[in-house]
């Protein structure tokens, strides 16, 4: 819920103010990994455990790759969060696998 305010908010200036309309694609794009993310895990599609970790995890990288970039316009921020947000997807998708085997739900 907090991901789509935040994208609807990005949308809204992208339409608002020409100079951020590259907002409103990355706006987008999160709240597609987002939805996508919550989507794998509720209806336990094959790898989700996988999926899921790297769906969140792009969905807060776009973010914080938006706001950085909206806030300071250094292109360094295009990277950043991408290559810091490496570590906690790795650990997350760590944590799932340790939790178990993939459930698949039966089809009867």
């Amino acid at each position: 819920m907090a991901v789509g305010v935040v994208a609807v908010s990005a949308g809204l200036l992208a339409v608002t103010d020409p100079s951020l309309v590259w907002l409103l694609p990355l706006a987008v794009g999160t709240e597609v990994l987002a939805v996508t993310g919550a989507l794998a895990r509720r209806r336990r599609w094959s790898g989700w455990r996988s999926w899921q970790s790297h769906l969140l995890g792009g969905s807060y990288i776009a973010l914080v790759t938006g706001v950085l970039i909206a806030e300071t316009g250094n292109p360094v921020c295009w990277l950043l969060p991408a290559l810091i947000g490496q570590l906690p997807i790795a650990v997350a998708k760590r944590r799932l696998a340790v939790a178990g085997p993939s459930i698949t739900p039966s089809t009867a």
